[in-house]
């Protein structure tokens, strides 16, 4: 059983200056990211833009790609093991996609724990009784292209392969902004081939 820890450790352990954002806490930054100013930050993915291209290797071994789930609402979750508040939220996750498969959801665990952190992966992703699909992105390859500031990170590409919601931290149980979001998504048709 993995141990959980009181929410004030979960939010003092975030790191990568989500605290800056007002990330820690599971609350989106003001406009789903920082805004750009002259000499700030470059801004986030912008919702409604094409959801970078991404692809790696599950931990069972299967070669899985975001175009190779295009027809499908995609909830994307970069996180990592060390990273206590996405512990935390792993449940909500897993309780999202058993609730919503039927209907067209994937959701898509991508770790970017280092090489060594692999069996502790398996471990977590086995301890929590995910069954959802997690790529193990030890060199960070969608860092950058979803340009990540921090962990946990989630965004939510509908069907058609379009980026519709992003979130810079937790996901809390029950969240109504993603809950809606995911049922305007899910209530889309697929596109066209």
């Amino acid at each position: 059983m993995l141990r959980r820890r009181p929410r004030s450790v979960l939010v003092s352990t975030c790191l990568l200056g989500l605290v800056l954002v007002g990330a820690c806490e599971g609350k989106p930054a003001a406009g789903g990211g920082p805004a750009s100013k002259p000499g700030g930050p470059a801004p986030v993915l912008a919702v409604g833009a094409p959801a970078p291209a991404f692809a790696g290797t599950t931990l069972r071994g299967e070669p899985l790609s975001l175009a190779d789930l295009r027809g499908r609402v995609v909830l994307l979750n970069v996180w990592a093991t060390w990273c206590e508040p996405c512990r935390e939220e792993l449940p909500e996750l897993q309780a999202l996609y058993t609730r919503h498969e039927a209907r067209g959801l994937t959701v898509l665990g991508v770790s970017t724990d280092a090489a060594r952190d692999f069996k502790t992966l398996r471990n977590m992703v086995s301890g929590f009784g995910l069954t959802y699909p997690v790529i193990h992105d030890e060199p960070n390859r969608i860092g950058a292209p979803f340009q990540i500031i921090g962990y946990p990170a989630s965004f939510v590409i509908d069907r058609a392969g379009t980026l519709r919601w992003r979130r810079d931290g937790m996901i809390p149980t029950g969240d109504p902004e993603l809950a809606a979001v995911l049922e305007a998504a899910l209530a889309e048709p697929a596109p066209a081939q």
